[in-house]
C-alpha cells in the first residue's frame, strides 16, 4: 500500500507545519492555544497512523513533542484538558498497535 504524502510546509505561510493551520483549523490566536486544537492534532496523528501515512514511532513522537509543546508555552489555557487527551490518544495508539499484532 503506497503511502499519501504529508505536505510539510503550510501553502498560505510557507512555514513548516504537519497539523495546524494546515490539516487542524487554528481557532482564537495563531499558534496553539486551545483544548480544542490539541483534540484536532492528536485525532489527525491517530488517522495519519490508522491510514499508514506514518509509523508507530512516528506517531508516539508527535505526540510526546505535542505534550512538551503545551508543557512549555505559558500562555496556554487548560493545560490538564490537554494532557488528559494527548495521554487518550497514547493509549487509543497503543491499544490500535496491540490489535494489529
Amino acid at each position: 500500500m503506497a503511502r499519501k504524502r504529508i505536505r510539510l510546509r503550510d501553502p498560505r505561510t510557507g512555514r513548516r507545519t504537519v497539523y495546524l493551520g494546515h490539516r487542524v483549523k487554528d481557532t482564537g490566536k495563531p499558534g496553539l492555544d486551545n483544548p480544542k486544537e490539541v483534540k484536532g492534532i492528536t485525532n489527525a496523528v491517530i488517522e495519519d497512523y490508522k491510514s499508514g501515512r506514518i509509523s508507530y514511532r512516528t506517531a508516539m513522537s508527535r505526540l510526546n513533542l505535542l505534550k512538551l509543546v503545551v508543557k512549555k508555552d505559558k500562555k496556554f489555557r487548560g493545560k490538564r484538558k490537554a494532557y488528559r487527551e494527548i495521554e487518550q490518544a497514547k493509549k487509543r495508539l497503543k491499544r490500535m498497535r496491540e490489535r494489529k499484532r
